[in-house]
Formats: C-alpha cells, structure tokens, sequence
C-alpha cells in the first residue's frame, strides 16, 4: 500500500486549469482512475472497522537496523508503517496513486515539472510540522547516502520549496518520461529536523522520527519490533487511509529457521503466516486446530505482475560469463520434476521477467517488438527476431538424459570435456559451481539440481548464509550464483535501469544480479523509461523480456499467481477483496473470534 519503488506510472483523468498544465488528485497510467476527488474511502475498506487488539506475525532473518535508507546493516521490515509518502497506491487498481502527504498534484503535458501541494495538517509524531523542506532534505539526503536512490531519482533535477507547502520537482527532458511525477510522489518523506545532524548512510539501533500510522513502542534488537498505532496520527480521517490500520499493535518476531516459525504459528503464538513452500501448503497445514475451525486455510487470485524469481547467473564470474555455460546449466536445471515431486505440481514456470502479466513476450516475439530489437541491435540473428523461445522442459519423471546430452554439448562447446567423468576445463581444471542462499525453503529444489550437475561430473556447492551475511554478499554481489526474485511492475520504467542496466551492474545494492552488461538492453530501457503510450511501452518490454530470455542470465523457477495465506479465524475484513493484494492493513480484530480461540487455547 506505501512506498514501493517497483511500480511505476502514469497517466490520468484529471482537471486542467491551463491547456497546458494539469491539476489532480491522483495519477495513473493503465486506465482511468477508478475514484474521483471527492471519493471517501477505498472500496476494498470498512470505514466504520473497530481499532483494536494485536495482530502478531514472524519474520524470517535478524535485523540490526532501524535505518532502511543505509546501504550497510540490515533494516527492520515494516519500516514503511513509520513513513508517509508524497503518494499512495490503490489495492484495486494496478498503478494508481492517490494523495497521502501530497492533497493534490500538478504537472504540465511536457512532465517537466510537478508541484505537490501538502496537506496543511500533516505533522510529524513529535507534532512538527511536515513541509517542503522536508522533502527537499530528502531528496537531497537519501541521494547522497544510498547509490540506488541516486539511480532512481537521476532523471530528477531538481527539487524546490516553493513555499512551506508547496514543492516543486524538475524533471530532465532528455526523455519527457510520463512516469517521473509518479517517482518523485513514490518518495518516502523524512524529518529534516531529525536527520540533519544525522548520517543517513550507516545503520543505527535509535529508533528515527517518523509521521505514519505506526511508531515502534519496544524491541529485542534483531529479535522482535512492536509497532503502536499512533492515537493522534494526522492522516487517520484522510480518504487513503479510511478503514486501514486497525490493530492497536502490531508484534513481529524474528526466526532464523521457517520451519520453527511454522510451528510456533501453529501452536498459537502468531496469527498469520503466507506460504511459500508448495510441499508444505500441501501437507503441512494439517492437526487439531484446522480440525476445529480455529485455522483457516486461504488461496486469494494475485493480478500482479510475478517478475523473475530463480538462480542469477553472476556473468562477471568464470564460467557464467559464457553464454553458452548459461544455457547448459538451464538444460541441466530438470524444473518439471522439482514442480512435481517437491511442489506438487502447484507451481507455474517463470518463462518471461514479466511473468503474469500481459509485458510477458510470446515465444515468438510479435512483429513490432522484432522490429524495435532489430533497431537497438542491428546484427540480431533470424532466430532472435523470428523463432520461438521455450525453455528446456522434461516429463517429470527425473529421466532427463536428453538435456543433460544437450547440455553437455553445450559445455564442450565452451571449451570443456568430460574426462574420466568430471567437466573438465582446458587447464586440466574440474569444474566446481557454488550457489549463496540464507533460504532453507528452497533446499531440496538445490540438492536436487546438486545431483543432477553430478551427473555430468559438475560439482555444486549450497553455501548457507545467516540473512545478514547473506544481504552483505549480495550488494557487493560477492557470489557465483544466488536464488533471487526481481519484482516487477505493472508498468515499468526507470527502475530497470537499477536491474539490467549496464552502469547498475558494478553498484553496490543494485538488483542487476546477474551483471548484466548489454548497450542493447541499455538502449531498451531508455526507450522504455520515455515510452509516450501504453501500447509503446508493452512493445519495448516485451522487446526487453526477448533479449533477456536469450542471454540466459536466470534459471527460472516457478510461481503461483495465489497467495497462499492461513490466519487463526480471529479477524474480521471487508466483503470486497482487492485484486493486487491481500491488504492485511484493511483486516481488524473480531473480538467473539477472539473469545472463542482463547477459550480452545486456554480453557
């Protein structure tokens, strides 16, 4: 529902005061805005929901940060609940964003500029004012102490206080990108009176200012954070926050092991958990207290978008810098028996970085997307532009002896041979692979790719990391490989550039995890970023998905378009379900639920 700097933008029905310049209350690009400015609350809301009560969850990992802007430590999750936004999404709508910090927006048709009118109420938790200033600072702070930030917010030139509650941002007109506003409205808000004898850079155990809904009340570093609904919250009668945030405290504890956390969720000790592990979702939600009711088990359809979740191949790592390495590890991945025999054929197979969505790229790339690849990269093959594209599949009996044939053929084509049943390099050398995770849910799916590579005399190491080892690993993309999900969009835009772009490929915390270095793919995200039309923009993505596919740079794995939840039947929630989200912030606690769960537990 808050910041999320995957989902980019825009545009909207709106009011124009000039020809030229556009005054609104929200943005959005796929469609027209399903609210208009005098709506009261969300639909997927009750507004009359009672406040109340805790609601308890676990989290996987440790933190040891309350910092989420520092490149360095690991930041507490939910950080967002502290945090306004210029800007917040819509549950129901794909990429709307309607004013939260920000009353009301203005842009001219060029997007050189918007002006965010703040709401004149809006306070800080110690009851400073929020202004404009605060959003100058940060801007101007977040830049300078994480290179992502600088990344994302580099097509903005700009930021002014026009005055206490009026700011202004001026975008680089390089590209005219619609969906600047939107990033500059993404922007998470912080006090400058707070930071500004503060380094936002390094990681800290104080616990900042914020404006939000929430503020953290207790905490076990890297153990647990309580979060206590803010009483006097400015934004609680807004119509964006209408019905939301509903539980009096919010508890969240750490655990370094899932299956202990499953457990302890079972025998009562928190009230939610999503499920990952299609194994488990199958035969693990099962005993006493699903017998009885006290349980429920949910699938609700997800609309979003999946993105890419798999193994990233570090292509400045020998031997992943070879392609064709890449694509022998892809025959030698047997995906439909893991889908089977571990997921229980829950699963459906990434074959796009834009699963689920309609950005995905048929296997055989339409005219006009051939068209703009053979435009950004004139010596494209005819099987590039014309033939279609499948990833290696089998049966899913675990008899996968064709690919392994293939992907032999493929390794002896990079300049190895199988010499006394080990994939030996032309310097005598065996060929020894080695995957970084800190995820135990995903360990059979390894082993399994473990014995498979042994068959063709490929050694393959799982290296298990605690989750601060492991995050510190990944932004200095220190690894060979790692098994990582890219989120996307339903419309995409310039945070590609952090994810495939050639200058993110060396910078600490981008998500460009395989390293991707390709001037065509630099090319594409340009075009993406200043795409003037939805149709345009569907082209050049699925143009980009194309040249992705063909560069091997992931082993995909799978996804389900469900989210896969069990809650203990404690909590009341709207009739109406979004279609991009569970929204658990629109959720309250039932008390007769409540009584009756307490009496079953402790009669």
């Amino acid at each position: 529902m808050r910041f999320n700097v995957f989902i980019t933008l825009f545009i909207t029905i709106c009011t124009c005061a000039f020809a030229e310049d556009i005054k609104t209350h929200a943005l959005s690009l796929t469609e027209t805005l399903k609210y208009d400015a005098d709506f009261k609350n969300f639909d997927y809301v009750n507004p009359d929901a009672p406040k109340g009560g805790t609601f308890r969850r676990a989290v996987i990992g440790s933190y040891d940060s309350f910092n989420p802007f520092a490149v360095k430590g690991v930041s507490f999750r939910s950080s967002w609940y502290m945090y306004d936004t210029l800007l917040t999404a819509s549950a129901d709508e794909p990429t709307s964003y309607y004013g939260l910090l920000a009353e009301s927006i203005e842009y001219d048709d060029n997007f050189s500029w918007a002006v965010f009118n703040l709401r004149a109420n809006a306070h800080w938790h110690d009851g400073a004012p929020i202004t404009a200033e605060d959003v100058v600072f940060t801007f101007n702070k977040t830049r300078e102490a994480n290179p992502f930030y600088r990344e994302y917010y580099a097509l903005i030139t700009k930021v002014e206080a026009i005055s206490p509650h009026k700011v202004k941002f001026t975008f680089s007109q390089a590209e005219k990108s619609r969906e600047l506003p939107l990033i500059a409205g993404q922007m998470t808000i912080i006090p400058k009176h707070y930071w500004a004898g503060r380094d936002l850079s390094k990681s800290t155990m104080e616990v900042p200012l914020g404006s939000g809904p929430y503020k953290v009340s207790s905490f076990e570093m890297g153990k647990n954070v309580v979060f206590e609904r803010v009483k006097d919250y400015w934004g609680r009668d807004i119509p964006v926050n209408k019905g939301l945030y509903n539980f009096d405290k919010m508890n969240f504890e750490y655990f370094r092991d899932q299956t202990v956390a499953f457990e302890a969720f079972k025998a009562g000790h928190f009230d939610l958990t999503s499920e990952y592990s299609g194994a488990r979702w199958e035969k693990g939600y099962t005993g006493r207290y699903f017998d009885l009711g006290l349980i429920k088990k949910e699938e609700i359809l997800d609309k979003s978008p999946e993105g890419m979740l798999g193994i990233a191949l570090n292509t400045s790592v020998k031997p992943l810098d070879n392609i064709d390495v890449r694509k022998a590890l892809n025959y030698a991945f047997d995906y439909d028996w893991i889908n089977k025999n571990i997921y229980y054929g829950q699963e459906k197979r990434h074959d796009s970085y834009f699963s689920n969505s309609e950005l995905a790229c048929e296997p055989v790339p339409p005219l006009e997307a051939a068209d703009v690849i053979k435009s950004v990269k004139p010596d494209a093959t005819e099987d590039l532009l014309k033939a279609p594209f499948y990833l290696p599949a089998t049966d899913g009996s675990g008899n996968n002896r064709e690919n392994l044939i293939k992907a032999v053929k493929l390794f002896e084509k990079a300049g190895y041979r199988l010499i006394k049943g080990k994939m030996t390099a032309p310097d005598g050398k065996k060929l020894s692979l080695e995957i970084t995770t800190s995820s135990k849910v995903v360990e059979n799916e390894l082993l399994s790719f473990q014995k498979t590579l042994e068959r063709i005399g490929i050694d393959f190491f799982i290296r298990f990391l605690d989750s601060a080892q492991y995050l510190e690993k990944v932004r200095n993309k220190d690894y060979m490989m790692i098994y990582v999900k890219v989120k996307q969009s339903a419309s995409p835009g310039n945070e590609q550039r952090s994810m495939w772009g050639s200058a993110a490929a060396d910078e600490a915390g981008s998500r460009n995890y395989a390293r991707v270095k390709d001037p065509a793919i630099d090319k594409l995200i340009d075009m993406i970023v200043s795409a003037q039309d939805r149709r345009s923009l569907i082209t050049y993505t699925k143009a980009l998905d194309r040249i992705l596919l063909e560069g091997w740079y992931f082993i995909p794995a799978g996804y389900t378009d469900r989210y896969r939840i069990a809650y203990w039947d404690k909590f009341g929630f709207p009739e109406k379900r979004p279609s991009y989200s569970v929204a658990l912030d629109s959720w309250w606690i039932d008390n007769q639920r409540q009584k009756k769960i307490d009496a079953r537990l402790h009669p």
